[in-house]
């Protein structure tokens, strides 16, 4: 069995990173609101300092998985901390250990950073849910709101 390679992403993996977040998309059901562009992507992933980070994960000499992540400033913590955005492995690298490689690698950029890391998972994605348990992740129960901007014009 082929081992997993992670490495980070630049500007210029912006299509491959695009291209998981597609897979992603698609997985869930949320194709249609995908937003996000190569373009897009490079954009913030080139910025100085950049918008967003991402590793990628290659098994087979392509990519198969992605970890994107933001680092926004807490006010309740009084400091910044890692924002996981996306955890994506393809169907096809499921089980080979893809997920893993990828939470622990950008669990070593958070120490190295000494800042804790949180994410959203739906509460009916069981098997992430276990998969957060073995890495030793506290899960509580939260209700994400969203409000566009549509609704909060007509809210006005």
């Amino acid at each position: 069995m082929a081992s997993v390679t992670i490495r980070s992403a630049d500007p210029a993996d912006a299509a491959i990173v695009h291209a998981l977040m597609a897979g992603l998309a698609e997985h869930q059901g949320e194709a249609p609101h995908l937003a996000a562009s190569p373009a897009s992507l490079e954009v913030a992933l080139g910025g100085d300092p950049p918008r967003a980070w991402c590793l990628l994960a290659w098994l087979d000499g392509r990519a198969v998985g992605y970890l994107s992540w933001t680092r926004p400033y807490g006010i309740w913590r009084a400091g910044d901390y890692l924002n996981l955005d996306d955890l994506y492995v393809d169907e096809s690298a499921r089980g080979r250990g893809v997920g893993e490689a990828l939470m622990r690698r950008f669990a070593g950029i958070a120490v190295a950073e000494g800042l804790p890391a949180r994410w959203e998972v739906k509460s009916d994605n069981l098997a992430a849910r276990r998969f957060y348990d073995r890495l030793g992740a506290l899960q509580s129960d939260k209700t994400i709101v969203r409000w566009s901007v549509a609704a909060m014009r007509a809210a006005g």
